[in-house]
Parts: structure tokens; C-alpha cells; sequence
């Protein structure tokens, strides 16, 4: 495929039920801002319909592609995976579940120009955001916010919303440095494109949760801790990431 002007990134598991919504809904946004774009979903070893339903639905349209493994190793590595089959100048992560609606890359776009950022990224902390999610996910997203602020000293203050675009020399200059493949992700990488002088600016998002309670449970949430100190470890002891 020739090189595209955007590339969008799913990371997809277990989402039969949402996927070709999504997909939808990600085109119709895509077809209107910038129809110049190719759609990746790599599926991070669903055990259900995901693959099939995907597969059947880019027979029809060609700007749809499917990349996907097994087993399931995590949404960090389905990332990382998927990326090395983009060829968009920009490149925009966004969640399977359509909780964050794909218009906002207007937004994101607009202020990745205004800025001349080479990351933007969706963050529940902006000011202007607007935020209908379980009060479990506020209360664990405040939490690793303080965490990640007194560790990493990073000047942005939401590392983990499921919506971001990269400049692509940006994002796949940095990408291959990151080693966690589940939760603390998105904050290795972001560690890894700040040391590496890129710059980061916040967006704010339109959050619309469609599940009562949140995918993160307490071992989720102590895994998350031990992948975060490794980070740490590999930050400020082994001096990993520049």
C-alpha cells in the first residue's frame, strides 16, 4: 500500500460486539477530515468472533486492514505490533470500545499544528474536558496521575487515555524502546519520546464510558504498579531510555 497521510490503530480483543461499529463510525469521521488514510485493527488474540467479523468486513473495503497473533499478550504489545504495519505521516492510536469517538482527531490535529507538537495526546486532566466514567476509574486515574507526576516528573498529566496522535518519524523512533505490554504502556512511551526531545501536548477529550464498571480490577491494578517500577528501574537506574 502507498504511504497514507493518517493511519488509525485499533487494538482490538475480544470485541465482537463493537469492532465493526467502531470501525464505522472511525471511517465516517476519516471519509469527511482527510479521506487520504488506511485503518489497521490488530487483534491482540481475541477468542471470539473479532477476527472473523473483521475479516469479513475488509474483503469490502481495502482502506481496512487486519493484523492479529495469538495468543493474547496485551494491548502495549498489540500497539507495538501493529505499528510496524502503518504507513500514514500521522498516526493515530484509538480504543476498540468507541468510549473516546474517533472526530476528536479534529481536535487533536488542530492543536498538533497550532503547537507544531509531534505528540498529542487525550487527556482526562485538561480543562476542558468532558468526563462520564465510573467513579472507580477517576479515583485509580488521580491515583496514578500523583504516582506517575512524583516519579517521572513528566509535563503532561494523563499518560493513559486510550486516544493519541504521533508525527510518524516521532512515534517510530521511540516505539521499539518499549518493553511493557500491558497497562504502563503508553507511559514508557511517553518517557521514551520526551527524553528523546519530542514534544508532548495535552488535547481534551469527550470521554463517554459504556460500561458501569471499568476493565481494571485489583490485579490488573497491582500488575499495572509493577510494570510502572519497572519503567522506574529501567528509567532511573539503567538510564534505558536516553
Amino acid at each position: 500500500m502507498k504511504n497514507a497521510e493518517f493511519s488509525i490503530l485499533i487494538p482490538a480483543y475480544n470485541e465482537a460486539k463493537n469492532i465493526i461499529y467502531t470501525i464505522k463510525e472511525t471511517i465516517k469521521v476519516l471519509e469527511e477530515f482527510n479521506p487520504d488514510y488506511e485503518l489497521v485493527v490488530a487483534d491482540d488474540g481475541s477468542a471470539d468472533d473479532t477476527v472473523k467479523k473483521i475479516t469479513e468486513f475488509s474483503a469490502g473495503n481495502k482502506k481496512v486492514k487486519l493484523q492479529s497473533y495469538y495468543p493474547n499478550k496485551g494491548k502495549g504489545f498489540a500497539l507495538k505490533y501493529g505499528t510496524g504495519f502503518l504507513n500514514g505521516r500521522y498516526i493515530l492510536f484509538l480504543d476498540a470500545d468507541l468510549d473516546l469517538h474517533p472526530s476528536l482527531i479534529n481536535i487533536m490535529y488542530g492543536i498538533m499544528k497550532e503547537t507544531n507538537a509531534d505528540v498529542v495526546i487525550g487527556s482526562k486532566m485538561h480543562k476542558d474536558s468532558v468526563l462520564n466514567y465510573p467513579e472507580a476509574r477517576k479515583m485509580l486515574s488521580s491515583f496514578y496521575y500523583c504516582m506517575v507526576k512524583f516519579l517521572f516528573r513528566l509535563p503532561v498529566k494523563d499518560t493513559q487515555t486510550g486516544i493519541k496522535l504521533f508525527k510518524s518519524e516521532a512515534l517510530k523512533a521511540c516505539i521499539s524502546n518499549v518493553i511493557v505490554r500491558r497497562y504502563a504502556f503508553d507511559l514508557e512511551l511517553l518517557l521514551s519520546l520526551y527524553k528523546r526531545g519530542f514534544k508532548i501536548v495535552e488535547s481534551p477529550i469527550q470521554l463517554n464510558s459504556k460500561r458501569e464498571a471499568g476493565r481494571i480490577g485489583l490485579k490488573d491494578a497491582a500488575r499495572m504498579f509493577l510494570d510502572t517500577m519497572h519503567v522506574f528501574w529501567r528509567f532511573y537506574i539503567r538510564k534505558y531510555y536516553g
